[in-house]
């Protein structure tokens, strides 16, 4: 019975180890950028991802005011791209760090941000 318990811990260890050391699952997630009385952000206004995450995130512009171009930056990740209304745009990046960045438009620094949250 000893013998039992002790390969049933030995199991357990092993396999919350091997879960420990497989990769995160990739993350895909669409962005639209929209306007309501007059504020034009990006909706969902946050993304969570965990650390070692491939992210691909789908940008579609679809504000119908001037201008016609907006930005989607992450600085801290190196995203930075320009998106025509009525485009789509897709951005992948690795989260390789743990914390809260900022996103915004690069173009128009007025405009709400939002913010990718990476847990570790």
């Amino acid at each position: 019975m000893r013998h039992l318990a002790f390969a049933l811990l030995a199991l357990g260890l092993l396999s919350g180890r091997a879960l420990a050391e497989a990769p995160a699952a990739d993350i895909t997630q669409t962005l639209v950028s929209v306007e309501i009385d007059g504020a034009k952000f990006w909706l969902p206004g946050t993304v969570v991802a965990k650390k070692g995450q491939t992210v691909r995130l789908t940008l579609m512009n679809k504000i119908p005011s001037e201008p016609s171009q907006h930005g989607f930056s992450i600085a801290a990740f190196g995203v930075a791209e320009v998106i025509n209304r009525g485009e789509t745009k897709t951005v992948t990046f690795k989260a390789d760090r743990t914390g809260i960045f900022p996103i915004n438009c690069q173009l128009h620094p007025a405009h709400v941000g939002g913010q990718l949250v990476v847990l570790p």
